[in-house]
């Protein structure tokens, strides 16, 4: 099933004044994805980088901070979020690739194509993969975090929807055409909410709520899903959310 592309632009618009607030475990993900980065590129020239999925700017943020670039470049689906971003660290408008970077034309060779929790919306994830390494001087990097198949996985058991999250070895299977596979991980975070409706609200004000295809919440389906909730409920009857994050470092051949 295609992701539609459109659904998720829309609902992670409405997200930007709330994302940050409400991103606690893409925060953690930023953080220990800079991590890998910042331990895999010590010896890197980064004249050329690329940021996929920039959102409101937490890695670019990082990445600002520790090379010294001659061209930083974020791109996002979102054209709100990657010209605000830009703006706030003072970015030239040039380096604002606005769109689906599955279908945009990239004009430069880069030495770092680095991404935080973006590339599960790809809809051909081997095809995107191939072109980002045709954009990749060889010895250069790529470096993301994608999640796993656990991802979500109560809201997914209970509305019968939600993304096909690929497993570890497919994507490793995908980046061996181009990339020696340098690092991979995957964990595990679980948050707890007071009520299901906490969930919804937290999904709704971070656009994880985004799902491959639109879906409507009525009121109805509002009070099913609640009473549903119950059965992942523990024992000081608080409410998980699973998020699966799987980590890659990766060298172009």
């Amino acid at each position: 099933m295609m992701i539609d592309k459109a659904t998720i632009k829309r609902r992670f618009k409405r997200s930007i004044d709330t994302y940050d607030e409400n991103a606690t475990v893409q925060k953690m993900i930023v953080n220990h994805l800079f991590s890998l980065l910042d331990k895999y590129t010590q010896q890197l020239q980064a004249g050329n980088i690329l940021e996929v999925g920039c959102g409101t700017g937490l890695l670019t943020r990082k990445l600002q901070n520790r090379f010294s670039y001659t061209h930083l470049d974020v791109n996002d689906l979102v054209d709100d979020m990657c010209s605000k971003t830009a703006s706030v660290l003072h970015l030239p408008a040039s380096a604002c690739l606005i769109g689906d970077i599955e279908t945009i034309t990239l004009e430069r060779i880069y030495d770092l194509v680095v991404s935080a929790s973006t590339f599960q919306w790809f809809n051909a994830p081997a095809m995107t993969l191939k072109k980002l390494a045709g954009q990749i001087r060889e010895g250069g990097f790529l470096i993301f975090s994608t999640f796993g198949d656990e991802n979500l996985t109560e809201l997914r058991t209970l509305t019968g929807q939600g993304l096909v999250y690929h497993a570890s070895d497919e994507w490793e299977k995908w980046l061996s055409a181009d990339f020696e596979l340098l690092y991979a991980e995957e964990r595990q975070h679980i948050l707890y909410f007071q009520d299901p409706l906490e969930v919804l609200l937290h999904v709704k004000r971070t656009g994880a709520n985004a799902t491959a295809t639109p879906y409507s919440w009525t009121k109805s389906k509002i009070q099913q899903f609640c009473k549903a909730y119950d059965r992942f409920a523990n024992e000081r009857h608080t409410y998980p959310l699973t998020y699966h994050p799987v980590y890659f470092v990766c060298r172009k051949k």
